[in-house]
């Protein structure tokens, strides 16, 4: 059963472990010492940070925004700030949990933020899974930022920047779609980025043309493409996911949910989620907490 919230617990990098440490911008940890600590995070909860999840071995499952996925050996998860997960029924489990935030990203001068790498968006797996040399090459990254971050020198932690910068470069190899002809990406990109920015007022995809500086066909047609969804389905999935986000996980009223979400017509709200969702606000709240 599900138990609500007035606001969904979210956590920093100094409070995500109960355990503390000087490091606020970066952190790596074992799976199986976080995984002793974890009671709280079983409930459903978000980061102000950025992470991957190495699992290198136990069972177990981890929900990310209404999908479950199962715990096992050489899958990566990443975790975006704000996405809403938990973990399930963790057991034996071995690996790292790598930590660290935007600023951190940027820390040297010229390097890239995390909105300009191809990842962490809305619509990718929640995991990825390695082959074991992949994976042993995550493992020794991991294991040297431990030592790292563990007994610091002066040089500790621009150690630790470049390896997450080489771990995100492999991620992106990762996760990079192998194609010949190939649309760019960036627009894609922006636009989901502008989504993230403004899906509580902009609900038009021509709004979000206009911003792009491209035609409303145009933009559609590149999206549809290389996501598979028409420009309107993206903004249409991401006001879905965070209305979804609130009735499960908050005490919030449907009538503030739709208010907070930019819908001035109460039941205006009500007919949008149940034609994109199958379900009446109410009926999913009631599903979640049974």
């Amino acid at each position: 059963m599900v138990t609500l919230k007035p606001n969904l617990p979210t956590y920093s990098i100094d409070t995500i472990w109960t355990h503390g440490h000087p490091h606020h911008e970066a952190q790596v940890f074992r799976f199986e010492y976080f995984a002793r600590d974890i009671e709280r995070l079983k409930s459903s909860h978000r980061h102000h940070f950025y992470s991957f999840v190495l699992v290198l071995g136990g069972t177990g499952s981890h929900d990310i925004d209404f999908n479950t996925y199962a715990i096992q050996t050489n899958r990566l998860f990443m975790i975006a700030p704000g996405q809403v997960h938990a973990w399930n029924e963790l057991k034996n489990v071995t690996g790292y949990f790598v930590m660290f935030t935007d600023s951190f990203v940027a820390l040297s001068k010229g390097r890239k933020l995390m909105n300009a790498w191809p990842l962490f968006r809305a619509g990718q797996p929640g995991y990825v899974d390695l082959d074991a040399e992949e994976a042993g090459v995550w493992t020794e990254k991991c294991q040297q930022m431990e030592v790292e971050l563990r007994s610091p020198d002066p040089f500790s932690k621009d150690a630790v920047f470049y390896a997450i910068g080489s771990l995100l470069v492999r991620a992106a190899r990762l996760w990079a779609v192998a194609e010949t002809e190939r649309v760019p990406q960036d627009l894609l990109t922006r636009y989901q980025d502008l989504i993230e920015e403004h899906y509580m007022q902009k609900r038009k995809p021509k709004e979000y043309a206009a911003l792009l500086n491209v035609s409303p066909n145009h933009l559609n047609a590149v999206i549809k493409k290389r996501s598979g969804k028409s420009a309107g389905e993206l903004i249409r999935q991401r006001v879905i996911l965070e209305a979804k986000r609130n009735l499960a996980h908050t005490r919030l009223s449907i009538a503030e949910i739709a208010f907070q979400l930019g819908f001035e017509d109460n039941s205006y709200f009500g007919r949008f989620f149940k034609k994109y969702s199958g379900l009446t606000p109410q009926k999913f709240r009631e599903k979640q907490q049974n």
